[in-house]
C-alpha cells in the first residue's frame, strides 16, 4: 500500500509540474491534466480510507492530532489575508478542506473502535 502511495504522490508531482508549464491557450491539455489530477487524489484518498481503517487505535489518535495541528496551521495562513497562501479554493477542493474530511474520517473510524473524541 506505500508503494501504491508513493506512485500515487509521484504522479500527482508530474501533473502538478505540467499543469504549471502549460501555456495559456493549451485548455483542452490542461483539462486532461485537471482531470487527471482529480482521479489520481480519488485514488489516493481510497487508499488512505483503507489505510486508516486498517491502522491501530493509537495511530489514529496520533494522525488525529498532526491533522488538528495542520487544519489550524491552514487557518492562519487563510486568515493572514491574501498576499498569503489561501487553502480554501472552493468548499470542496482547498486543502483544508481535504483536512477536515480525513479528520472526520479518522473521528468515525475511533467513534466505532467506540471512543469519542471531541
Amino acid at each position: 500500500m506505500v508503494g501504491e502511495m508513493i506512485s500515487i504522490v509521484r504522479e500527482l508531482e508530474q501533473v502538478q509540474d505540467r499543469l504549471t508549464s502549460l501555456a495559456q491557450g493549451e485548455q483542452a491539455q490542461k483539462s486532461v491534466l485537471l482531470d487527471r489530477q482529480e482521479e489520481l487524489r480519488t485514488q489516493a484518498a481510497r487508499l488512505a480510507v483503507s489505510v486508516d481503517s486498517r491502522s491501530a487505535t493509537q495511530d489514529l489518535l496520533v494522525k488525529l492530532a498532526y491533522l488538528r495541528r495542520q487544519l489550524v496551521a491552514l487557518d492562519r495562513q487563510h486568515t493572514a489575508g491574501p498576499s498569503r497562501v489561501a487553502y480554501r479554493t472552493s468548499p470542496m477542493t482547498g486543502s483544508g478542506s481535504r483536512v477536515e474530511q480525513r479528520i472526520n474520517r479518522i473521528e468515525r473510524i475511533l467513534a466505532d473502535r467506540g471512543i469519542r473524541i471531541r
